[in-house]
């Protein structure tokens, strides 16, 4: 059996793969919560009245926003603008679930489509958002590289 050396073609160092693979990593991680949370949702719909669900949006709802504020601090403490971002996301999805019943009787949506709808547009803004941190990630990597801004300004 012949052992082959596979070379990388990675122009990355493997810290900085990791680093950049870890945060697209929690927003992935991120869509597939709130793909979850939606699906119960949508299951609990089903399961209980019009009344209950409202009661149960209201906790869901303090629950999201709580644990948004706790992460909030905890990255204002730890001074990580990127982990307040996560938490401002939480306050923005649990500012959302507050809203559901409000928008689906003013406007008349059924509400296992909008909800169904409106995790899917979460679930592609955290995609998205991973593929712009790569990007950006690659990019400053990069642009260290070069040492070009150092000659020009001698």
């Amino acid at each position: 059996m012949k052992i082959v050396n596979i070379k990388s073609n990675s122009l990355l160092p493997i810290t900085i793969t990791d680093i950049i693979n870890s945060k697209v990593f929690m927003n992935v991680l991120m869509a597939i919560f709130i793909m979850c949370f939606y699906i119960f949702l949508n299951w609990r719909y089903s399961v209980i009245e019009e009344k209950e669900m409202e009661l149960n949006l209201k906790v869901f709802s303090m629950i999201g926003m709580i644990i948004g504020i706790i992460i909030i601090e905890i990255a204002y403490r730890k001074d990580k603008f990127e982990t307040s971002f996560f938490g401002l996301e939480f306050i923005l999805l649990a500012g959302h679930v507050l809203s559901l019943m409000h928008v689906i009787t003013f406007y008349n949506f059924n509400f296992q489509y909008y909800v169904l709808t409106s995790s899917y547009f979460f679930a592609i803004y955290f995609v998205l958002k991973s593929m712009f941190i790569y990007t950006i990630e690659n990019r400053k990597y990069l642009k260290s590289l070069s040492d070009i801004s150092d000659i020009v300004k001698k």
